[in-house]
């Protein structure tokens, strides 16, 4: 994983290129949240990294394609990602120590670092996870799977009725109101 020494950032900043492998990042990934992804190609950043006083600015583009399951046909596909981040890290030493502390707009990019050496893989990594689609999707005009007999209704349609589809408001069709 790629890590970067404070002390190693100079006052021009730097410009930075890597490139994670697919076991590295799963290795990592699996201790961060439950995966329900695949890495297709590897995990490119490029950043801009500097120092504005004792803070540290991070301008990167995060680039990989990922393997997503659509949620309605359930079919494997692949997903371009390509994210931006702009971040300004602290040192932890600056952190509010108070209880509970209102955020304003600009400290929700703000992150801390300790110890003198900031983690950039895993920054980069952390990136793919806020950029996952919700429902991932293989088509916005997928029409997903028959909830009957469970046929890919993108590939044909099926012999199941309406009335076959029954739902649980259904019950309501019986319901008299007077």
């Amino acid at each position: 994983m790629f890590t970067i020494k404070v002390d190693e950032i100079t006052e021009e900043g730097l410009d930075l290129e890597w490139e994670e492998d697919h076991p590295s990042i799963m290795a990592f990934l699996k201790n961060f949240s439950q995966i329900d992804f695949d890495l297709e190609e590897p995990l490119r950043t490029k950043a801009r990294v500097w120092k504005a006083g004792q803070s540290v600015v991070i301008q990167a583009t995060v680039q990989t394609v990922l393997q997503l399951h659509c949620v309605r046909c359930l079919k494997e596909f692949p997903y371009p990602l390509s994210s931006a981040l702009n971040l300004t890290l602290l040192p932890s030493k600056k952190a509010p120590h108070e209880e509970e502390v209102e955020l304003k707009e600009e400290e929700m990019e703000s992150t801390f670092f300790e110890g003198g050496e900031i983690r950039l893989s895993e920054i980069a990594c952390e990136q793919i996870f806020l950029d996952l689609p919700y429902q991932p999707l293989c088509d916005e005009a997928c029409k997903g799977l028959c909830p009957v007999c469970g046929k890919d209704l993108n590939l044909s349609n099926c012999d199941c009725t309406p009335d076959e589809l029954e739902s649980g408001f259904s019950v309501l069709k019986k319901l008299r109101l007077n």
